[in-house]
């Protein structure tokens, strides 16, 4: 009986580029809980590798990721799956890692809900024509406030991927910054790899300290990523108390249409520390 392939692949392009895959293409890439930990576990190698400079994240088939597993969500809600929904860091955990290594989102079609924010969490970006982003969570009563949402999207735009649930083509994010290249599908890793090349060819130790500078000094000086992550976390810990989160994930799975109560939580249920 032969293995199953990983959820999660890692493998070397020369001593000095790591790519990572996510590998569910029949669910588009969507994030289980165990594909949650194998990422986790690819980030922490890449990390501990000291001959790894630069890193490219992708998805197998046609999908970089499709977001949350909302069919999972649900198991839990129903009590059929036991144990963490997630593991001890987001998923996203480029930055909470510290590793400034720097990572090139290779988004080979999807991209939405949390799959949006885990490319917008990489450095760069290239693309497919075909390729989508959007934030799909509020559709089914999620909330779509990543932090790496709010630090790297024009605040109009963050307001308008989070509150409209709608898409974008690889034309209009190309426009607007999201994505740096659209390239020919067939030569999508091609692309991302010479890039990685170039990065690396100027030095690890100028590529580590850029990383590191533009992320704490320039983009998220305010607050930080795990601060933005905290917050984060204490809003969805907030909202998976709610009967709509778990109308969402049921509509979701069965294909119909969402049923909401349309509950408003004041000021005085969230959690502390939620302003």
């Amino acid at each position: 009986m032969s293995e199953p392939e990983p959820l999660c692949i890692y493998e070397k392009r020369d001593p000095h580029i790591a790519i990572i895959r996510l590998n569910r293409p029949e669910k588009k890439n969507a994030i289980s809980r165990d594909l949650y930990w194998a990422l986790d576990e690819a980030w922490q190698k890449a990390k501990a590798d000291d001959e790894v400079w630069s890193i490219i994240l992708t998805g197998s088939g046609d999908a970089f990721c499709a977001g949350g597993d909302l069919k999972e969500n649900l198991a839990f809600a129903k009590g059929e799956m036991k144990g963490p929904r997630s593991g001890p860091r987001p998923y996203s955990n480029t930055r909470s890692l510290q590793m400034h290594k720097p990572i090139i989102a290779a988004i080979n079609g999807y991209a939405v809900g949390g799959g949006f924010g885990l490319s917008l969490a990489c450095h760069i970006r290239y693309c497919v024509p075909a390729s989508k982003f959007g934030c799909s969570e509020v559709r089914w009563s999620h909330m779509a406030a990543w932090p790496s949402y709010v630090c790297q999207l024009p605040t109009g735009w963050a307001y308008w991927f989070a509150l409209s649930g709608q898409m974008i083509d690889a034309d209009t994010a190309f426009r607007l910054g999201i994505v740096q290249k659209i390239c020919a599908p067939e030569k999508l890793m091609d692309d991302c790899i010479e890039l990685c090349t170039t990065i690396n060819r100027n030095g690890r130790l100028i590529a580590a300290h850029t990383v590191e500078y533009i992320e704490d000094k320039l983009l998220y000086e305010i607050q930080g990523w795990e601060k933005g992550f905290e917050v984060h976390r204490e809003f969805y810990a907030h909202l998976r108390q709610s009967k709509d989160y778990d109308e969402g994930s049921a509509a979701f799975s069965q294909r119909r249409k969402p049923e909401f109560s349309q509950e408003y939580y004041d000021g005085k249920t969230k959690p502390p520390g939620v302003p």
